[in-house]
C-alpha cells in the first residue's frame, strides 16, 4: 500500500471518528523527565553502518509529554512531544538529539478498534542534521476477555537524510502484536512479528526484513516499594536486493538484541531506572558486524 492510499484511508477514518459528539470523560496528560548516564561498549551509528571499537560514558536527557482524551464511549484521540539527548565524554561525534512527535484516533466497534497514527521524528548528531522520520500507519486491534490483545498495523515511512541521498527511504511494512495478561494485569507476556520492505535513493540499500520480538514484563513488591521488571528479545533479518560495491555481493544482515530493565518506585512520582542492553550485529559487510553492552541508570520523574 502506497502512501497515497494509505493516507485516503486515513482521511476516510477521521470523517467516521468525527460524526460521533458524545463527551464521555475529560482529557488526562502525563509529564515525564529522565536524566541519568549511560555506558556504550561500542559507539555506534546503526543508520549509517558505523560502529567505532571504542566505548564512552554520555549524559541522557529526557521528556516526554502524553495527552489522551476519550472523546466518546467510542472515540479516543492521543498525542504527544518528546526530547531525548545522548551527550559523550569523549566522541561528540555520536552526540545523539531526538524530537518527537505523534497524533493517534481510534473508534471502538465493539468486534474492533480501527485506528489512525502519525509519528514524526527529527534527529541531529553531533549538532549537526542527521535524518528526519514521518511514519503513518492504520491499525486494528481487540481486547478479549481482558486476558489477550491483538494488534495488527499497515506503516508507511519515509525517511530522509540530509546530504546523503542514497540512504533516503520509503518503507512499507505490516506488523502483528499480542498481549496475554496475567496476575490480574501485574504480569503480562507479548509477541510481535513484522516484514517489511524498504526501497531507498541507491539500490545496494534496498532490503526485505523480518523482525521479531518478545517480551516478559512483572510488576512486584519488594521492600515494600513497586518495582517493574522486564526482558526483551529482538531478532530482525535483513536480505538486500543488491549488490553492495564494498564486498562486491548482496548484503546479509542479522541482529540479535537482549534487554533486561528494572524499574524501582521510590515515591509516587519519582523512580530509579537500571537497564542493560547487549546487542550482536551480524553482516557480511564489515563495518555493520560488531558487538555492544549499554547499560544505564536514570531518575525517572512523572507528574
Amino acid at each position: 500500500m502506497n502512501t497515497k492510499s494509505l493516507a485516503r484511508i486515513s482521511l476516510l477514518s477521521c470523517a467516521v471518528i468525527s460524526t460521533t459528539n458524545a463527551i464521555a470523560a475529560a482529557p488526562s496528560t502525563k509529564f515525564e523527565l529522565e536524566t541519568g548516564a549511560e555506558y556504550d561498549s561500542n559507539l555506534s551509528v546503526i543508520e549509517l553502518d558505523k560502529n567505532s571499537a571504542e566505548g564512552d560514558w554520555s549524559a541522557l536527557a529526557n521528556a516526554r509529554l502524553n495527552s489522551q482524551w476519550q472523546a466518546s464511549d467510542t472515540i479516543k484521540l492521543k498525542g504527544g512531544l518528546g526530547y531525548s539527548s545522548k551527550t559523550y565524554q569523549d566522541f561528540s561525534e555520536f552526540d545523539l538529539a531526538i524530537k518527537q512527535a505523534s497524533a493517534d484516533a481510534s473508534y471502538d466497534f465493539k468486534a474492533l478498534t480501527l485506528g489512525v497514527n502519525y509519528h514524526y521524528a527529527d534527529a541531529e548528531l553531533d549538532d549537526q542534521d542527521f535524518l528526519t522520520l514521518q511514519q503513518r500507519s492504520l491499525y486494528v486491534s481487540h481486547l478479549i476477555n481482558q486476558k489477550i490483545f491483538l494488534r495488527a498495523a499497515i506503516n508507511d515511512q519515509d525517511k530522509k537524510f540530509p546530504g546523503i541521498s542514497a540512504r533516503n527511504a520509503d518503507n512499507q511494512s505490516l506488523a502483528g502484536d499480542a498481549f496475554f495478561f496475567f496476575n490480574q494485569g501485574k504480569t503480562f507476556f507479548t509477541l510481535g512479528l513484522t516484514g517489511e520492505t524498504e526501497h531507498a535513493g541507491a539500490n545496494e540499500f534496498d532490503y526485505d526484513g523480518v523482525n521479531f520480538r518478545t517480551s516478559v514484563n512483572h510488576q512486584f513488591l519488594l521492600w515494600n516499594k513497586k518495582n517493574r521488571l522486564q526482558l526483551g528479545y529482538r531478532y530482525d533479518q535483513r536480505d538486500y536486493s543488491a549488490e553492495t560495491p564494498a564486498i562486491e555481493a548482496k548484503r546479509e544482515d542479522e541482529r540479535r538484541i537482549t534487554t533486561l530493565e528494572w524499574q524501582l518506585e521510590t515515591t509516587k512520582w519519582l523512580s530509579l531506572v537500571g537497564k542493560v542492553e547487549r546487542g550482536n550485529y551480524d553482516s557480511n559487510l564489515g563495518s555493520a558486524n560488531y558487538s555492544e553492552t549499554v547499560s544505564s541508570l536514570m531518575l525517572k520523574a512523572s507528574f
